[in-house]
């Protein structure tokens, strides 16, 4: 790694962990009192957007408001230098206070972890690949973590996500 590279990496690392230490009010609550929920997901192949897209409709079924924000495949132009997306682009999502946060972004992604710190939100809830280690970062930027061996499969971690919900009693 060159020395810019690095220097770069450094800032990016210092910049996350600034947005990290901000204060955070968790609250959790069960499904049914929750009134919204934000969706965080990037490079979506054919069949997690149509899962995707199904779990969006179902919530709304439940009379809950969804926002979400998808960062697609070729995106040079909504992204930094330092990996980040632009304010122009994640604005309207981040502006927004969630009851619930669902990052579907892949373990470690950096795109997801800007998101949710970025994002008001309640309960800020993760997947993460157990065969990669764990970021300390990541482990005090979500509230709920929902672990598994290999890639997220996103079907299971939605529903796993759901289940845990509705077990919550008040």
């Amino acid at each position: 790694m060159n020395p810019v590279d690095k220097i770069r990496e450094q800032r990016k690392q210092n910049m996350l962990n600034v947005m990290a230490a901000r204060p955070h009010k968790r609250r959790i609550v069960p499904l049914d009192q929750l009134r919204s929920i934000g969706l965080i997901a990037s490079n979506l192949s054919n069949e997690d957007e149509i899962v995707f897209e199904q779990f969006v409709r179902a919530m709304q079924n439940r009379g809950l408001m969804v926002r979400k924000i998808v960062l697609p495949q070729f995106c040079d132009d909504l992204i930094d230098k330092y990996g980040f997306p632009k304010s122009e682009f994640s604005l309207l999502f981040t502006s927004y206070n969630y009851d619930l946060l669902i990052d579907t972004t892949p373990t470690n992604d950096i795109f997801g972890l800007y998101i949710t710190l970025n994002a008001n939100s309640n309960l800020r809830v993760c997947y993460h690949d157990t065969t990669v280690p764990m970021q300390r970062l990541v482990e005090n930027t979500y509230d709920l973590i929902i672990r598994g061996e290999g890639p997220i499969q996103l079907q299971q971690y939605l529903t796993q996500v759901l289940n845990y919900l509705t077990k919550i009693r008040k």
